[in-house]
């Protein structure tokens, strides 16, 4: 009995740090916003890895003074590769839910640095549409993230959505592109959703 408890404490830390690592881009992301000591409020719900891939890729749409299909907007070549793109997809791409957030896919605490989070079910955040009465009692700035995932074996990306307890509204949706440099991951592209506005 004492060897399994003794094989089981360092699985323990590793599946720890395997989650930190894994969410370590997001929390890079927010340092870098110098918010560590400030309560900031996040979406519950994950964003689907769907939307990521999607805003990726960008649309493709038919150019009919060219007679073909064209890309436009998403993620600009050389860092576009259909190729990798689509390895990019097989990979992290949900088949079966199309939400985008996912109920049942929640963030929590464990998964970031700062532990002065809020969090609040996406259905329980005000809709500006629906000209609802919402008084948030301090001003707290607002994100949604999708679960990380990597390209070309060197780039984490995941989608972002930023706002605050002023505006209430989900408009400033982008991607960032991250890469790692030195010990820290570094945004090198935030490209927005023009797909989805």
């Amino acid at each position: 009995m004492k060897k399994n408890i003794y094989l089981f404490i360092p699985f323990l830390f590793y599946n720890c740090s395997v989650t930190k690592d894994k969410n370590a881009p997001i929390n890079d992301y927010l340092s870098s916003l110098h918010l560590e000591n400030k309560k900031i409020m996040i979406i519950e719900e994950k964003i689907n890895n769907n939307v990521t891939i999607d805003i990726f890729k960008g649309q493709i749409y038919f150019e009919p003074l060219r007679n073909k299909y064209e890309r436009n907007e998403g993620v600009q070549e050389p860092l576009y590769v259909k190729r990798k793109w689509e390895r990019m997809k097989d990979k992290y791409e949900d088949k079966y839910i199309s939400d985008y957030w996912i109920r049942g896919n929640y963030w929590a605490l464990t998964d970031f640095k700062n532990q002065n989070i809020v969090f609040i079910k996406r259905e329980n955040f005000p809709n500006p549409g629906k000209y609802e009465e919402f008084d948030f009692k301090e001003y707290l700035n607002i994100f949604s993230f999708s679960e990380p995932i990597f390209y070309d074996k060197k780039y984490a990306v995941f989608t972002k959505i930023k706002t605050d307890t002023n505006d209430k509204t989900f408009a400033d949706t982008s991607i960032l592109i991250m890469e790692k440099k030195g010990s820290k991951w570094e945004i090198i592209k935030d490209v927005g959703d023009g797909i989805y506005n």
